[in-house]
């Protein structure tokens, strides 16, 4: 956990160091949130937030070889390995055919219950529903299709 914090903390002050080189008169701000992280940006927040453009004006930036190879294996190109990882995501989240099928069973049902109507059993027999019941049916529904039908 710490690498990662470690590496979005340089990610960020990389960040902020380049927009510095593409634009100097750019203020910079950093303040810290009630969760103890802390952001920079060019924006000023709402928030209380300290002005550190001139101590960033003041840092080096190294453009020796050696740091942008640093850079550069932080930051690789997509290789054909990542591309195939993404593909096998993309597949497995796909949904299946029959889970294609079961959410367009639901919205029939969802459509012919929406209003007034009379559920009827296997056997034919009507089915006592009051009108409350059936609008908690409806929201059921309507909420299980917004989680696994969208």
């Amino acid at each position: 956990m710490k690498t990662n914090h470690r590496f979005c903390t340089a990610l960020g002050l990389c960040s902020v160091l380049l927009l510095l080189a593409s634009s100097p008169q750019a203020e910079v701000y950093r303040w810290v949130d009630e969760n103890g992280k802390t952001h920079y940006s060019d924006k000023k927040p709402k928030s209380e937030a300290e002005d550190i453009t001139e101590a960033v004006k003041k840092q080096n930036i190294d453009t020796s070889i050696e740091e942008q190879r640093k850079l550069q294996e932080i930051f690789r190109p997509e290789n054909e390995a990542d591309r195939e990882y993404y593909r096998q995501q993309q597949l497995k989240n796909q949904p299946t055919p029959e889970h294609i099928q079961h959410c367009n069973k639901q919205r029939r049902y969802l459509n012919k219950i929406d209003g007034r109507v009379q559920f009827v059993d296997e056997e034919g027999n009507v089915v006592p529903v009051t009108e409350k019941q059936r609008q908690q049916r409806v929201e059921e529904l309507q909420r299980y299709l917004a989680e696994h039908c969208s």
